[in-house]
């Protein structure tokens, strides 16, 4: 990966690619993932680089065109699509889902009165929202009946598949088209991105990458694994992650979030709209870190010496930088986009392999640190912290795992032990234990697990930590840990 050393000159466009290209090479043979292709668009330029292949078995170049499941950044296209219909006066942020699913409420027993559209925008419904993944679609969204509660909604923060399906579902019911359909229309159309799609049908004739697993520095193409019952994500999950898309495609959707205008420089989004997609809604979700209209929002103070690259707004003398951005995995996928919206800067990455995060985190901080003077850093322990291990250490139920927290060997660690969950429905396969160090008395950072770290968040209140946020996800305790004194 090239140093961290920002562009005092404007770059020429030949300079941003060969960057891209070497950062994106590094990282790729680095980790042995089989294909990934890496963007950047700075104001209306765009600069791509692929690198490695598409399908290990029918080696194919990947290039900007090579469709990739993006997964959950599908979710900041199905915010905008609300916005859209809010836009239209047809429905407002503030309307209690029940208002347009009608019975939702008694089918589930979930509070469809409290949970607004915003609230399932911004993954604050309080129920277990991974629950469609494990339990499959059989019964479509009354699945969610036997879904653990864990807040008010919202009164809290946990990351939710599920109110996706639910906010997908609400715009189905107030356009009358599948929420696909409407979504090519009023989005995918207008912005160039038409040859994106949801089904496999729509990609079938299309250059569309393979899923990978990568194990002992080898490649294995994936058949048959994962929640969906084939390739493509199911009806109700394609709110959620559902899109295949290029990354030329990416480039486009990050263009749109600072001018909010189609390819014929038609308005889609007035800038109001646009600011309230990107405003957080909820406070940090971890250090740092707020969540928006799904967007994750981060803030990034840089220094005068630091001058952005050709065709962006300047950050001023002390910055700072705002960032919103998105992950998204999928079996064997994994990809991330970031989006400086002030600066008119986006960056995207797309990879074929379950271990990808490690390439799209290298290519991405590498293209912050030159083209905006953000250096992001890993959370380090503090090693004067003692924390209350007593407080903390018990058994926590994620929706994918069971989590045994004990103390570390180290008073100042613990290790988080996974487990498979006692469930009958579909679960992920069992990671290794992780030894972590405490950045702040509730805040974990990984000391001993594979790029990238790992971080995790305790209940900060009471006598007991109650839950924990794994994965942005919340585990709530259930119990102590088996033979530990009471």
């Amino acid at each position: 990966m090239a140093d961290a050393r920002p562009l005092t000159d404007a770059p020429d466009d030949d300079a941003v690619t060969e960057l891209l290209a070497e950062a994106l090479q590094a990282a790729l043979a680095e980790h042995h993932v089989p294909g990934a292709v890496a963007g950047v668009v700075i104001g209306d330029v765009r600069h791509v680089a692929g690198a490695g292949v598409g399908h290990h078995e029918l080696p194919r170049a990947v290039d900007g065109d090579t469709m990739f499941q993006v997964g959950s950044i599908t979710k900041t296209l199905t915010s905008a699509a609300v916005m859209t219909l809010v836009q239209d006066g047809r429905l407002s942020l503030d309307d209690p889902v029940e208002a347009h699913l009608s019975g939702l409420g008694e089918a589930t027993g979930l509070d469809t009165e409290a949970i607004t559209v915003e609230v399932a925008l911004a993954h604050t419904a309080g129920f277990d929202g991974d629950h469609l993944f494990i339990e499959g679609e059989r019964d479509g969204l009354a699945t969610l009946s036997t879904a653990r509660r864990f807040f008010e909604p919202g009164t809290g923060w946990s990351y939710n598949n599920a109110g996706f399906s639910i906010a997908g579902e609400v715009v189905a019911a107030v356009t009358g088209v599948p929420f696909e359909s409407f979504v090519r229309e009023r989005l995918l159309g207008p912005l160039g991105m038409a040859s994106a799609g949801f089904r496999a049908d729509d990609v079938i004739t299309r250059d569309v990458a393979a899923p990978h697993w990568v194990f002992d520095g080898a490649a294995y193409v994936l058949r048959g694994i994962g929640w969906q019952p084939g390739w493509e994500l199911t009806p109700l999950d394609r709110a959620a992650g559902g899109l295949v898309a290029s990354v030329n495609h990416l480039l486009e959707w990050c263009r749109f979030q600072w001018s909010g205008t189609g390819l014929d420089g038609t308005r889609l989004l007035t800038d109001d709209s646009l600011r309230r997609l990107h405003h957080p809604v909820t406070a940090e979700v971890r250090p740092g870190e707020s969540v928006a209209l799904d967007w994750f929002v981060h803030t990034h103070e840089i220094g005068p010496e630091h001058a952005p690259a050709r065709g962006a707004a300047s950050p001023g003398p002390n910055g700072p930088v705002t960032t919103i951005e998105h992950g998204g995995t999928t079996v064997g996928y994994i990809s991330d986009l970031i989006v400086a919206p002030d600066q008119r800067i986006g960056i995207v990455v797309l990879t074929n392999a379950t271990n990808g995060a490690a390439v799209t985190q290298a290519v991405r901080r590498t293209m912050l640190a030159e083209l905006l003077g953000v250096v992001e850093a890993d959370p380090v322990p503090d090693p004067d912290l003692r924390p209350d291990l007593d407080r903390l250490t018990g058994v926590y139920e994620h929706a994918f795992a069971t989590l045994t927290v004990t103390a570390g060997d180290d008073p100042r660690t613990v290790v988080v032990t996974p487990s498979a969950r006692d469930v009958d429905g579909w679960q992920p396969p069992v990671t290794s234990p992780v030894t972590f160090g405490f950045s702040s008395p509730t805040d974990l950072v990984s000391l001993d697990h594979p790029a990238p770290v790992k971080v995790a968040h305790f209940d900060p209140d009471g006598d007991r930590a109650q839950w924990m946020l794994w994965e942005h996800r919340r585990a709530p305790r259930t119990g102590d840990v088996p033979g530990a004194p009471t």
